[in-house]
């Protein structure tokens, strides 16, 4: 399911020309241009999995099809994964989101009800103060609450509210995971990689929260710089919800 919902995204890219790419220790940014000007995208750089040796294409990516970098999105793990992401966040076509960050609207439908968290994002402790239960599922867990995802398949029929990591496309568990919620439970896929998308809701999620650039040099400055997604300067968090 994973390889279908990046392949239909990929299909529907711009047609927009690599710039420049940043492979950060935290952050990985591609910048292209074409129709309305430059733009940049993020994602998360990962840094493990089978495709974790150098880029292809290392030093000549400047000048290719975005559509080409994005397709390195569908390997499955490393860097070279982290650049197609990015790839396809820099090429999507602009759609009307919202100014808003996805914990508020997290918290705005988990309010009272049952929520499941895929990864210990920042927001974990004030949502748990307000839902009725909060499931946190993490492979690394961050404090002693935070579950295996073996738990899953106990649990996420149970939630009213679904939030989930961007990285669940890149990494394959996406399609799984979405099989396991109920079809009424409000899913919100968020993170840098995120992809601000209508083909997610062809797939049963209701909200995209990501991110765009406003200031793409001193973004990419501070990525270069060693600093992590919360520190990078010149982005503002945005929701895209189903219609």
């Amino acid at each position: 399911m994973n390889r279908k919902i990046l392949g239909e995204i990929i299909e529907g890219l711009e047609e927009r020309e690599i710039v420049s790419a940043h492979i950060g220790y935290f952050s990985t940014a591609v910048v292209s241009d074409g129709p309305g000007g430059r733009r940049c995208g993020l994602a998360t750089t990962l840094r493990s999995g089978p495709c974790a040796g150098p880029v292809g294409g290392a030093g000549s990516l400047a000048g290719r099809p975005a559509r080409e970098l994005a397709r390195l999105a569908l390997e499955g793990g490393g860097p070279g994964t982290s650049l197609g992401m990015a790839a396809i966040n820099s090429a999507l076509s602009p759609e009307d989101c919202e100014t808003v960050n996805a914990e508020a609207l997290l918290a705005e439908r988990g309010r009272g009800r049952n929520v499941a968290v895929i990864g210990h994002f920042p927001f974990t402790g004030r949502l748990r103060e307000l839902a009725k239960e909060l499931w946190v599922f993490e492979l690394e867990p961050k404090d002693h609450r935070d579950l295996p995802p073996e738990r899953m398949a106990e649990l996420l029929p149970r939630a009213d509210a679904l939030a989930l990591t961007a990285l669940t496309l890149l990494n394959g568990t996406f399609g799984e995971i979405i099989r396991l919620c109920r079809p009424d439970a409000f899913k919100l896929v968020l993170g840098p990689s995120a992809p601000l998308s209508p083909v997610l809701f062809r797939h049963g999620m209701d909200a995209v929260g990501g991110t765009r650039v406003e200031d793409i040099p001193a973004l990419t400055r501070a990525l270069a710089e060693g600093a992590n997604f919360r520190g990078l300067p010149g982005k503002k968090m945005v929701v895209l919800r189903k219609k």
